[in-house]
């Protein structure tokens, strides 16, 4: 499956997500990252989706919150909540950048038990 397949598959129920957008977005990350698709996919997938989350976040900054008597719409969050995404993503970016998912653990000082 291919970077632009995977993040339409991703943010398929992001309403206003273009196939022109997806593309904008791999070709973004492809250029940000110096690597192709074929050189390391998961990568350039996980900048893209961070690009793409920080985009839909960057258009959903005007969102309000709204009371009226009983009811009310409070929609507020959803910029934050996109930032968070974009976080997890840049994370899983860095994870595949260095090499196949792979992570760091560090073992504590012994004298300092």
């Amino acid at each position: 499956m291919s970077v632009a397949e995977r993040l339409k598959n991703r943010l398929q129920n992001v309403s206003g997500v273009t196939d022109a957008d997806i593309e904008a977005w791999v070709s973004e990350a492809e250029h940000e990252a110096d690597l192709t698709e074929a050189e390391n996919a998961d990568a350039v997938f996980y900048l893209a989706l961070t690009i793409a989350y920080e985009f839909i976040a960057t258009n959903a900054a005007n969102y309000f919150k709204y009371t009226d008597g009983e009811e009310s719409v409070d929609k507020s969050m959803v910029f934050d909540n996109y930032m968070k995404l974009a976080e997890q993503a840049r994370k899983q970016y860095r994870k595949y950048r260095r090499g196949r998912g792979a992570s760091q653990t560090h073992v504590g000082r012994a004298d300092c038990r």
